[in-house]
């Protein structure tokens, strides 16, 4: 193995560099529509919970939201080139954000329905996903 040049060097630093970048951009976009789609289906889900009374129901209104789950785990991990430590970071910083919520509004509709712990959870989780959508673009 020979030592490369001071140009050879900088060549393959910068070559190292952009195809970092693209593995950043690649995998931007289905991580953007994967933390939508999945905020979405969770908020809409737990917004439902907290509006029907039917129990019956609202586990079908929450079967039907976790539907489209399957596709956006499909489309992400089908079209996401690279794990970059950033997606991985922001998946592992929105997911306790969006279960945790999930949950307190869970349980406060069964302690109480209709509460409005259960409205606020939802909302925030429909806050959350534009908010950490903009982080999943950010270069």
């Amino acid at each position: 193995m020979t030592t490369p040049t001071p140009q050879q060097a900088t060549d393959l630093l910068a070559q190292i560099d952009s195809t970092q970048r693209q593995a950043r951009s690649s995998d931007a976009w289905p991580l953007v529509i994967f933390l939508i789609v999945i905020s979405a289906a969770t908020s809409i889900g737990l917004f439902a919970i907290g509006v029907i009374a039917d129990e019956t129901l609202q586990l079908v209104v929450l079967a039907a939201c976790a539907a489209w789950m399957i596709p956006a785990f499909v489309v992400y991990f089908t079209s996401a080139l690279s794990w970059s430590r950033r997606s991985t970071m922001l998946l592992f910083t929105w997911l306790p954000v969006v279960a945790i919520a999930f949950i307190v509004g869970v349980v406060a509709d069964t302690l109480a329905q209709g509460s409005w712990v259960t409205f606020a959870a939802a909302g925030l989780i429909w806050l959350a996903a534009p908010v950490f959508a903009l982080l999943g673009l950010r270069r």
